[in-house]
């Protein structure tokens, strides 16, 4: 049977190259792109009218590079761990890292010239490669939870929603991109690129983590699992909704004549509430997380950070949407804009940081001793909260036609997230690899006590 290449180690390591890819992606590539492109802006430059191109590149590396190989990543360690089936055969792993990094990689240098003969078609190539390494993690964590062992927790149907809806996004941004690379256009329509991004978004990544959280939040507090029956109706109609508002998207964009917005806004405004029922059904917000230790609840902070962001911009979509029901109309961009980035920086990108710093088992050692890092988690926290505050707020002065002052914001969002990143990075190479402690049955990693 093919073994894992010796880069990804052990089976329980294989989410380290997955991690570095995506701190390469998001610190090297994409946090610089974006305040680049907020600079240019900001001074009334379109870039030779290659903006549009490069901040599609941007929100694509930032959302499926940053963000997505970090949850492709950890739903390829925790998800056989919670199932108890592992991946087969092994080789799927690091396929799949290979075909969406290299997929990112491509599109990042072909986009933006795209208006060429090579470059499309690079473009083209790039689109198909990230839909096959979705597909491969799709099956896989699907082939995991139907062989699985079940218990009393609620993450299957996020994981198998999530797994599905990553696959389903990259399949539409395949078509859309071939459509424009015989168009000979640089970017994708806004209905289009709108379509992908709520799909990768709120469809695979926010349903990853909300699976991780309803599995692991009421072991770390000791507590019965959320409701079953509210739970599975409130993730029914997050997924309705978002259904219904991609096919409004993809519907709007073939037919320019159609009048969706009866459907696309009361489609956005069910998915924000059914998010912020989610957030109290998990109770992130009570207790203390008595089964960590004292070291590993510092981490919890980021975690509860986290979900505020969300129940934020969880909140706005709700209003932005039923405000825009009643003035019948849909939301603005910038308004999706302000509640897309309070997600992305503010809830994902904390969860994200603050999950590596409770479960990585390289930060094993410094989570046991209680003094250790403290002083790293306290400047990640200050950055990152600080990057989420400018971003979304520079969406929101943009809404108000403040637009130069937005997108100094928004340059000064860009650079407090690349200091987050570089420390996070930091951190992580400066602390020395730990042996892999096998769990007994049941248990959740954490440094439970």
């Amino acid at each position: 049977m093919p073994r894992l290449p010796a880069f990804f180690g052990s089976e329980e390591q294989q989410y380290g190259p997955f991690i570095a890819a995506a701190i390469f992606f998001g610190l090297v590539v994409g946090f610089p792109l974006g305040t680049t492109l907020a600079h240019a802006a900001a001074q009334g430059s379109n870039l030779g009218g290659r903006w549009p191109a490069l901040a599609q590149v941007h929100g694509h590396l930032q959302l499926l590079g940053w963000v997505g190989l970090f949850v492709v990543g950890m739903g390829y360690r925790l998800v056989p761990r919670f199932t108890a089936v592992k991946v087969r055969p092994a080789m799927l792993v690091p396929l799949t890292l290979a075909l969406i990094a290299l997929g990112l990689a491509l599109r990042a240098i072909a986009q933006p010239f795209a208006d060429e003969g090579a470059p499309a078609v690079v473009w083209v190539a790039s689109a198909a490669l990230e839909a096959l390494g979705a597909a491969l993690f799709a099956g896989s964590v699907l082939r995991c939870l139907l062989l699985g062992r079940r218990d009393e927790f609620l993450y299957t149907p996020f994981f198998a929603s999530g797994a599905v809806w990553l696959a389903l996004a990259l399949a539409l941004n395949l078509v859309f991109v071939a459509d424009a690379a015989a168009d000979g256009r640089l970017a994708l329509p806004p209905p289009q690129s709108s379509a992908v991004v709520s799909a990768t978004m709120y469809g695979f990544a926010l349903m990853f983590v909300l699976g991780v959280s309803l599995r692991t939040f009421p072991i770390f507090f000791e507590r019965p699992p959320a409701p079953r029956r509210p739970a599975l109706a409130v993730w029914g109609l997050a997924n309705a909704g978002l259904a219904a508002y991609v096919a409004a998207l993809v519907w709007q964009s073939y037919d320019h004549s159609a009048d969706l917005r009866l459907l696309n806004t009361g489609a956005y405004l069910a998915t924000g509430a059914a998010l912020v029922v989610l957030v109290g059904l998990l109770r992130i917000f009570e207790g203390r997380p008595h089964r960590l230790r004292a070291a590993a609840r510092r981490s919890m902070v980021f975690v509860r950070w986290a979900y505020g962001w969300l129940l934020l911009a969880a909140g706005l979509q709700v209003f932005f949407a039923a405000r825009a029901l009643v003035d019948e109309r849909l939301p603005t961009h910038y308004e999706t804009d302000a509640v897309r980035h309070f997600l992305a920086v503010g809830f994902l990108t904390m969860m994200m940081v603050g999950m590596a710093l409770l479960v990585m088992p390289r930060l094993a050692m410094r989570r046991a001793v209680a003094g250790a890092g403290r002083t790293v988690a306290l400047v990640l926290l200050v950055l990152i909260n600080a990057a989420a505050a400018a971003r979304g707020a520079a969406a929101l002065l943009e809404n108000e036609m403040k637009i130069e002052t937005g997108f100094w914001t928004s340059s000064v969002a860009g650079v407090l997230a690349i200091l987050a990143g570089a420390v996070f990075a930091a951190h992580l190479l400066r602390t020395p690899p730990q042996p892999e402690i096998p769990l007994a049955a049941g248990a959740v990693e954490g440094d439970e006590q």
